[in-house]
């Protein structure tokens, strides 16, 4: 009786043990699902606010689904989500550079309709009301655009009005001047833009107007269309992006469902495993009683048959358990191909998007840099030589008669000369510096860290290697040369006064004849 006693309260100290074992796994499971669910919500959130990702950005969420599904302690997501707080960060940086370069162009546009002569007072106050509010807030910039786009209309009415009325000169609208440097920065945004919508042909056919040359009314025209057909295009983009998280949102939460699901099932098949050893231990455990019991034979087959029985339902239970486990492994397999699927799509669309981030960056034309990349690189070179006030010299070139080639044989063969001229420049100049379009015929380079001698020698070589190229235009030799002037940064210069300095005395000497080399 002793005996029987310790044994049942064993047992019992084994009951509390094993209540207590499955409390805590209880706990556990329940704190992971928790933890699954608040990265699910992390995600979710992100992609529903995201409407203008980068592409580490998109891999980086397809990265931190996947580690959901794998990992099983996800405290290991530490270093992962660190990681995906910086991109958040660095992507925010990009929209504040973003609502800059708008709010720039909005401002462009407002101070050229300003210099428009003969509009009314009260278009012109609500013009000046509108300039000195500058938007600070991104989701202010299509409100401000808009209105700019009415102003816009406004003009043209009463400038239309005018011309019924032989009250207004459509020469007199806007001078020469500033007709020219409207046409030529509407040329360099179309240029910049890359649009697979139909707003992006249009531009094209805008920009081939700008190109032979229109009066007046027509440019104001023209702008307009320019602003409505950029708002156009990048509604479009917007919401192409929106599709793209959307669908992603949609299916990276399903997989993390699907997840969940299949973790449950599989802790419930391991249960049931585990219970099934046990019961096959209990029945061997039996069965090597019995062969050391002394009971007769008939006895001895009754019990045996009896745990046959028993070990073959147990067998069945198995089977169907395999059954069930084979079809938890092939929903898996679905997920992972689904997921790998989500992958190859991502990996697609990063593409496009580096595609367009090199289009937004290079002149279309000439395969150089851009005048936004130009002030981007500028504006980072700038702050170098402040700090360490190493050598920085800018270098504008000018390509001498530019305009008499558009006339004489075509803009295509101006446009032919450009490319040829941007990659004779390129192959000149050392990897370290930077070549950009910086206007329609000029072009700028930054040398950092370099001696007078070396930039000199790079310069004249220019000029040399241009002056040999052998241009033919209509069965005709033509040589082009080009001018230069260069600039160093020096005491209190900031890249504004440097350029206009090096314009200014570049032009002024160009007076004096061709292929100029000067310094300013």
């Amino acid at each position: 009786m002793i005996e029987v006693s310790i044994v049942a309260s064993e047992l019992n100290q084994l009951k509390q043990q094993l209540d207590q074992t499955r409390l805590s796994h209880r706990d556990t499971t329940l704190k992971s699902r928790r933890e699954i669910m608040l990265l699910k919500r992390i995600i979710l959130r992100f992609c529903a606010a995201c409407k203008h990702h980068d592409s580490e950005l998109d891999k980086e969420i397809v990265e931190l689904a996947t580690s959901i599904e794998q990992v099983e302690n996800t405290s290991d997501l530490t270093v992962r989500i660190a990681t995906f707080e910086r991109l958040i960060n660095r992507y925010k940086q990009n929209v504040q550079k973003e609502h800059s370069m708008m709010e720039d162009h909005i401002s462009y546009c407002g101070e050229t309709l300003q210099r428009v002569i003969g509009l009314p007072a009260g278009l012109k106050r609500d013009l000046r009301n509108l300039l000195q509010h500058p938007s600070h807030d991104g989701s202010k910039h299509i409100h401000r655009i808009v209105r700019l786009i009415e102003l816009y209309e406004r003009a043209i009415k009463f400038i239309s009005v005018g011309q019924l009325s032989s009250e207004i000169n459509s020469n007199e609208i806007i001078d020469v001047d500033t007709q020219e440097q409207l046409s030529n920065e509407l040329q360099h945004l179309i240029s910049e833009l890359d649009f697979d919508s139909t707003s992006g042909k249009d531009l094209l056919e805008i920009r081939n107007k700008l190109l032979t040359g229109v009066d007046a009314v027509s440019l104001i025209d023209l702008a307009l269309q320019t602003l409505k057909l950029v708002l156009e295009g990048t509604n479009n983009e917007r919401k192409a992006s929106q599709a793209f998280v959307g669908e992603m949102n949609t299916q990276v939460a399903q997989i993390i469902k699907t997840s969940e699901q299949n973790q449950e099932k599989s802790q419930a098949y391991l249960e049931q495993r585990s219970l099934l050893n046990e019961e096959y231990s209990l029945l061997v455990k039996q069965a090597e009683n019995l062969l050391n019991s002394k009971v007769s034979m008939q006895e001895h087959k009754a019990q045996m048959a009896l745990l046959l029985s028993e070990m073959s339902d147990l067998s069945e239970r198995n089977k169907a358990m395999q059954e069930r486990e084979a079809a938890l492994i092939e929903r898996h397999e679905y997920a992972t191909k689904k997921l790998n699927t989500l992958y190859e799509e991502t990996l697609e669309y990063r593409r496009q998007l580096n595609n367009q981030q090199q289009r937004i960056f290079k002149d279309p034309l000439t395969k150089v840099y851009n005048r936004a990349a130009m002030h981007e690189r500028l504006d980072l070179e700038y702050k170098r030589w402040v700090r360490h006030q190493h050598s920085l010299v800018l270098s504008i070139i000018d390509i001498d008669q530019f305009k008499r080639i558009n006339k004489n044989y075509g803009h295509l063969a101006g446009d032919k000369a450009l490319s040829i001229i941007a990659k004779t420049i390129e192959n000149q100049v050392s990897d370290t510096n930077f070549v950009a379009r910086f206007s329609g015929e000029e072009f700028l380079i930054l040398f950092t860290e370099t001696t007078e001698d070396e930039r000199k020698k790079v310069l004249a070589n220019i000029q040399s290697a241009i002056a040999k190229l052998p241009f033919k235009f209509k069965d005709n030799h033509v040589k082009i040369t080009v001018s230069i002037c260069s600039s160093e940064f020096t005491n209190s210069d900031i890249p504004e006064k440097v350029i206009e300095r090096s314009i200014q005395a570049l032009y002024k000497q160009k007076t004096k004849g061709i292929e100029q080399l000067i310094s300013a």
